[in-house]
């Protein structure tokens, strides 16, 4: 008898567990069904999947001090690369950090809502968000390269067509930068519409091309990085699209176009010291080869470093890895100059 009622008392013990598992399981279920965003509202989607966030995120662990008692999850942020609009009217890419979350491109274009913490984190920069204040991603989905956006009614709360067009590019730009995205869509309250409230055209998909264009939209354009101006934080390089009939050196071309002065009409300027002269350039495997004038001979430590700086920053585009510098043929050090190279500073950091 006695080892019945062991027996007994074992099977109670395990049905217990197994109607406490199966709460459990459906409790969780539950919860994961909450949190998944609801896509039905959009408008003729059912070719196209939830975006896979995790595209090209990297979660980075923020050290925690030994004496404070911090919530893991809280202290997971990842570094992402988002458009903003300065002062001045120019959109410009920023790396910073958000808390990590799922669905890490709607986190960042909702890092771009002016309002947001970001745009705080920003204050003193000159640089402000694009998004009008109020304005939610109500779902987001992707297929084939092409991602479709569901904004509020709030996106509409623009000022002026140049805050749309700006607007625009910031968030093409800022999707594109995931790998799996080649262009974008918007709808407003799942709606495709003509335009934006001051007229901007949204009836098509956006891509990449003509960041703060200075001239025409035909021909082949190439962008040139020139510095703002110094604010109380720190002055930031902002991007200048230019037009041209054909590039047949590019190198050169975005070269030729950085030492001849930013466009006169606007506050940027080109980092290169007075004097200094491009006498020509060329490209050995990955390394590009900068000759200069005969009055670099008299270059500083400090005007180097911001000449390097900008100099590399408009070639990487083109996959240069490393930049040398001449002066009339004849390399630094054989010149008499002994620079550190150094680290390149951070782009746009904040």
């Amino acid at each position: 008898m006695a080892y019945k009622r062991i027996i007994s008392l074992i099977m109670i013990v395990c049905l217990s567990l197994s109607i406490t598992a199966c709460g459990t399981l459906d409790m969780m279920v539950g919860l994961k069904q909450e949190n998944n965003p609801d896509t039905t509202d959009f408008a003729n989607l059912t070719d196209f999947e939830i975006v896979e966030d995790t595209i090209g995120e990297e979660i980075v662990e923020e050290p925690v001090i030994e004496t404070v008692t911090v919530d893991p999850e809280q202290a997971k942020v990842t570094d992402i690369l988002a458009y903003f609009e300065d002062e001045n009217g120019f959109v410009v890419p920023v790396n910073t950090k958000i808390d990590w979350e799922e669905g890490i491109a709607k986190a960042t274009l909702r890092s771009m809502v002016a309002g947001s913490e970001t745009e705080k984190k920003l204050a003193g920069s000159g640089l402000h968000g694009v998004l009008p204040e109020g304005t939610e991603i109500r779902g987001m989905a992707i297929k084939d390269g092409l991602c479709r956006v569901d904004f509020t009614k709030n996106i509409l709360n623009t000022s002026s067509y140049e805050q749309e067009e700006n607007m625009i590019s910031a968030i093409t730009y800022t999707l594109t930068e995931f790998p799996t995205i080649d262009k974008v869509e918007l709808l407003v309250e799942g709606q495709v519409l003509a335009s934006l409230s001051k007229g901007y055209a949204i009836n098509t998909a956006f891509e990449r091309g003509n960041i703060n264009l200075h001239g025409s939209r035909d021909g082949v354009n190439f962008t040139v990085y020139y510095k703002a101006p110094d604010t109380e934080v720190m002055g930031h390089y902002v991007p200048i699209t230019f037009s041209a009939s054909s590039l047949n050196n590019p190198v050169k071309n975005v070269l030729e176009k950085l030492f001849s002065g930013a466009p006169e009409e606007t506050v940027l300027s080109n980092n290169i010291p007075v004097g200094i002269n491009l006498r020509g350039v060329d490209i050995v495997s990955d390394t590009a080869v900068v000759n200069l004038g005969v009055g670099a001979v008299n270059l500083s430590e400090e005007e180097y470093r911001d000449m390097n700086a900008i100099v590399v920053l408009c070639l990487e585009q083109y996959g240069i890895s490393d930049v040398e510098f001449n002066i009339e043929g004849v390399s630094f050090e054989e010149a008499g100059l002994h620079f550190d190279d150094g680290v390149m500073p951070a782009f746009n950091q904040y």
